[in-house]
C-alpha cells in the first residue's frame, strides 16, 4: 500500500464535483480531502481528469469468458479481474437457478476464495438469484430447477453460507413466500422480488412481509396489464413506485432499460434508492458471438446480438455483456444524468445495499482508497484498490 497526494483531479463526491482540492491516501485509506497537499508525501497529478469512487456491482454473473457458476477458483478470478479492468473494485457474485449440488458447491468455493484474500477486488457477499421464480417470467432462467421454497432447504443453504448471503431473490406470488421473507430477515438477508408474475396487490402484501428490493427493475417484472378475467391490474412496477422504502436496481447497459424508463425511475426514487448494475454474463469483456449462460457445462446457449445476450430465438434477453465503465457512459453521457448522481447509483447506493458503505462507496475520509481515474470523455485511465494502482 502506498501513501500519496492526488492533485489536479475533479473529485466526484456524492453531491457535487469538488475542484481545486487534494485527496490524500495513507496506507490504503483516504486520510483527507483538503485544499492543500500533505507536505510529507509525494504528489501525483491527474490534472483535468475525473476521480470517482470504485464501482460496486451487486448483480453480475460472469465476464472474460467465465461464469461464477463454473464452480472453479480460476473462474471466480477471471470474472473479478475482467470487471476490475473496467472499474469494478467490489462486487457481489450472483448465482442463478441451478441444481442444489451446484449451488452448494459454489457457496463452499466462494467461502474458500474470500477467506484466502487472493483477489485484488473485494467480494462483498453473495446474491442468490433463484430458484423460486414464476415460470411465466423466468427469462433465461432454466425452468427445470424452478421450485417453491421449503424451510429445510432455506436453512441448509443459509447455514452453509455462514452469513455471506446478502440477498436472495424470489417471486412473491408463489407459495410459502411469507415464510421465505421472514426466514431471510431473521438471517439478515435482503429478500428481493425478481422473475415474477405478481400483480400490485401481491407485491404490496410482500412488502409487509419484508421484501424491499426489486431485482433488475422493469426486466422480468410486471407492470399494468389486462388479465384473463378481463380486468386491468397494476404490477410490481407501480407497487414499487408507491412505496418509498423499496429500492431498485437497473441494468445500465443501454439495452435492458430505455432512457425514458430509467429517467422515470430516477425521478420517482432518486439516486439513493437505485443501484446501477451490469447483470453481466460470461461474454462481458469479450468479443464472443455466442456464449453460455450459467455453468460452462449447461445447455443454456445464448447469442450475442445487437449489443446484448439473447436466448437463441431472441424472445428474451439473457443478461448483459456490459461492464460498469460502459454503464457510466450510457447513464451519464447518453441519458444525461448528472455525474454525482450516477456515481451514487454505481458506488454509494450499492455499497449501502451490501452493508459496506462504512468503508466503501464514496470519496470520504476514513474509507478504503478504491477509486478510478477517467478522461474528460469518460474513458477509464487508472484503477486503484486500497491505494494500489491495478490498471
Amino acid at each position: 500500500m502506498h501513501s500519496f497526494n492526488i492533485i489536479g483531479a475533479h473529485l466526484v463526491l456524492p453531491d457535487r464535483i469538488l475542484e481545486h482540492h487534494v485527496m490524500t491516501v495513507r496506507d490504503g485509506i483516504i486520510s483527507s480531502i483538503s485544499p492543500d497537499p500533505e507536505p510529507d508525501l509525494a504528489s501525483i497529478s491527474f490534472d483535468g481528469l475525473f476521480l470517482l469512487p470504485g464501482f460496486i456491482d451487486i448483480h453480475l454473473h460472469g465476464g472474460g469468458g467465465a461464469d461464477f457458476m463454473d464452480g472453479s477458483e480460476s473462474a471466480i478470478r477471471t470474472v473479478c479481474e475482467t470487471h476490475l479492468q473496467h472499474g469494478t473494485t467490489a462486487l457481489v457474485p450472483t448465482t442463478m437457478t441451478c441444481p442444489d449440488s451446484d449451488l452448494e458447491h459454489f457457496i463452499r468455493l466462494f467461502l474458500q476464495v474470500k477467506r484466502s484474500q487472493a483477489l485484488p477486488s473485494s467480494l462483498l457477499g453473495l446474491h442468490l438469484e433463484g430458484p423460486f421464480f414464476s415460470p411465466a417470467s423466468r427469462g433465461a432462467q432454466p425452468v427445470g430447477n424452478i421450485r417453491i421454497p421449503d424451510a429445510a432447504f432455506l436453512n441448509r443453504i443459509l447455514s452453509l453460507a455462514e452469513g455471506e448471503i446478502l440477498r436472495w431473490d424470489a417471486a412473491p406470488e408463489l407459495e410459502n413466500m411469507q415464510m421465505f421473507a421472514e426466514t431471510m430477515l431473521s438471517h439478515d438477508v435482503l429478500p428481493a422480488i425478481a422473475h415474477t408474475n405478481a400483480v400490485a396487490d401481491e407485491a404490496e402484501l410482500a412488502f409487509t412481509w419484508g421484501f424491499s428490493h426489486i431485482t433488475h427493475f422493469y426486466n422480468a417484472v410486471t407492470t399494468y396489464r389486462k388479465m384473463p378475467d378481463t380486468r386491468n391490474y397494476a404490477g410490481v412496477v407501480e407497487a414499487a413506485y408507491l412505496h418509498d422504502e423499496v429500492t431498485l436496481e437497473l441494468i445500465g447497459d443501454g439495452r435492458h432499460v430505455p432512457r425514458q424508463s430509467l429517467l422515470l425511475a430516477r425521478k420517482i426514487k432518486g439516486a439513493d434508492r437505485i443501484a446501477l448494475i451490469t447483470d453481466a454474463m460470461r461474454a462481458a469483456g469479450t468479443d464472443a458471438r455466442t456464449s453460455i449462460l450459467g455453468s460452462i457445462g449447461s445447455n443454456n446457449v445464448v447469442d450475442i446480438f445487437d449489443g446484448v445476450a439473447q436466448v437463441p430465438d431472441h424472445s428474451s434477453y439473457a443478461g448483459s455483456i456490459a461492464t460498469m465503465d460502459h454503464v457510466l457512459r450510457i447513464v451519464h453521457l447518453t441519458y444525461g444524468v448528472p455525474l454525482p448522481e450516477v456515481s451514487r447509483m454505481m458506488s454509494l447506493t450499492p455499497a449501502r445495499l451490501s452493508k459496506a458503505d462504512k468503508r466503501k462507496g464514496s470519496l470520504t475520509t476514513g474509507k478504503d482508497a478504491d477509486f478510478l481515474i477517467f478522461s474528460p470523455d469518460f474513458l477509464l485511465q487508472k484503477v486503484f484498490v486500497a491505494g494500489d494502482a491495478i490498471l
